[in-house]
């Protein structure tokens, strides 16, 4: 990845002028939520969240952040985490992120 991503409203200006009226009606919801560029896991790491996902945990005060392969990820018996972030474009959004609590 070479320079700044093109992300956030410079970058997206119509998208976040769309994001704000979303937020501004839905008040409540929006305090759980954050808007975040994935510039560093695709451009930068090469992650293809097809094929991967992402596992968080708390690690000495730290989130840590490991990409699995979906296809051998949740196949270990366990529950399955909390998804706590998602991409994709609606109505087939899929979840890029799980965070084990």
């Amino acid at each position: 990845m070479t320079g700044h991503a093109r992300c956030g409203p410079e970058g997206d200006p119509e998208f976040f002028k769309d994001l704000d009226a979303v937020f501004a009606k839905h008040p409540d919801a929006a305090r759980r939520y954050s808007v975040r560029c994935l510039a560093l896991e695709t451009d930068l790491l090469k992650v293809d969240f097809a094929k991967q996902v992402g596992v968080s945990r708390i690690e000495a005060g730290r989130i840590v952040t490991e990409f699995r392969n979906r296809d051998e990820f949740g196949n270990d018996g366990e529950d399955e985490p909390l998804c706590c972030e998602f991409a994709g474009e609606a109505p087939h959004e899929f979840c890029v992120r799980y965070c084990e609590l």
